[in-house]
């Protein structure tokens, strides 16, 4: 049994989070069914939904709550004269003006809780030490392992994420590479993958890396600057067979 939704968690509408939320484990879960029925995903592809997405369920909820939270702030403040023109009620309004330019902004501004995750510690990404820590209102775009690929316009004004088929993609920013072991790899699984061969200077330097391998939800498994020489190692790892 899976739990998704408001059914895994009850977020405080304050920010907005809780479709948002839900959306994500849609999303994190339907391409690990899909491998699973479809045969080419290993015994740990499913378990590591929960490892994935509790996390960030209890990061938003919290999110949601320190919002709700900054809200209270400035409407107990309120007092019955803050209409009144008058000195008293022109102060007032200056001192809920001042206090609510802090308060509120934890509601509307916490685009680092949408897009800044990633799966730390995933059974399904070859991780890298060390790694940016979530922060919840600004968003750096990263190619950490276990993000989501950040939006960038390619020099032809595209973005890769209308130009990735559907199954893994291995995403060469230096143009074509030999791809074929790792193509093989994927094919010994019977997992579908494909290459996506760009050669991009700006989104390089966005990225960071020249090479990343993306699964279906688009969230990076790994990243490097050349073909990894454990290729094998690495597809059964982000296909559930070797978490």
């Amino acid at each position: 049994v899976f739990l998704a939704g408001d059914a895994a968690h009850l977020v405080i509408p304050t920010g907005g989070l809780g479709m948002n939320t839900g959306v994500g484990e849609a999303i994190d879960l339907g391409w690990k069914l899909w491998g699973t029925l479809a045969g080419w995903g290993g015994r740990e592809l499913l378990p590591a939904y929960d490892a994935e997405r509790r996390p960030i369920g209890a990061r938003n909820v919290a999110a949601s709550r320190y919002a709700a939270d900054g809200r209270r702030v400035w409407r107990s403040m309120l007092k019955p004269w803050i209409a009144e023109d008058s000195d008293r009620g022109s102060a007032h309004r200056e001192e809920i003006r001042s206090v609510t330019d802090v308060e509120q902004r934890k509601t509307n501004e916490m685009i680092g809780i949408e897009l800044a995750y990633r799966y730390v510690g995933s059974p399904l990404i070859v991780d890298e030490p060390g790694g940016p820590d979530p922060n919840a209102i600004v968003y750096l775009p990263s190619s950490w392992p276990g993000a989501r690929l950040p939006h960038v316009w390619l020099a032809d004004s595209s973005a890769p994420q209308d130009r990735i088929a559907d199954g893994f993609t291995l995403f060469s920013l230096r143009g074509s590479i030999d791809d074929s072991a790792m193509r093989n790899a994927f094919a010994r699984l019977g997992a579908p993958y494909t290459k996506l061969a760009i050669d991009d200077a700006h989104a390089r330097d966005v990225y960071g890396c020249s090479l990343m391998l993306l699964r279906p939800d688009l969230h990076i498994a790994w990243r490097g600057e050349a073909p990894p020489a454990n290729v094998d190692a690495i597809a059964r790892r982000v296909t559930g067979h070797d978490a």
